[in-house]
């Protein structure tokens, strides 16, 4: 039987972009902190990861002795998690959450069966999905 509670086991969610890596580059809290910038790993990892730059805890969490895998299995597992690994890897901050972001809305649409209006798109009428619903 595997103990999950110890600490190679255990998951932390961790910042993609670690947050004093963004507050060097000055990056607003409320944007870096947004869940688009978040995604779960081990605690083993995550403490490993500290607030180095993306292209620096990747290439270290590759070449780690317990992990030991290539590029391309590495960003295989990060676009499990919806993360392009190019922008990852360039340590672009912008392009990677504006792309992980429209995917995390693809998604949440999809399993919703609705589109999700843009910030600035005007909301329905209040109760016209009711009244097409009752026709």
């Amino acid at each position: 039987m595997v103990d999950l509670d110890r600490d190679e086991f255990k998951i932390d969610i961790h910042h993609i972009f670690p947050r004093d890596w963004c507050n060097t580059q000055k990056i607003a809290p409320r944007i870096y902190n947004s869940i688009v910038n978040k995604t779960p790993i081990s605690y083993k990892a995550n403490r490993m990861i500290g607030g180095k730059a993306p292209s620096k805890y990747l290439e270290q969490i590759q070449s780690h002795p317990q992990v030991k895998i290539s590029t391309t299995e590495q960003d295989d597992i990060l676009r499990t998690h919806v993360i392009n690994p190019v922008l990852l890897r360039a340590d672009n901050f912008d392009a990677s959450y504006e792309a992980r972001k429209q995917a995390l809305l693809r998604i949440i649409e999809n399993a919703m069966g609705k589109a999700i209006l843009p910030v600035t798109a005007e909301a329905p009428p209040e109760d016209a999905e009711d009244e097409e619903e009752e026709e």
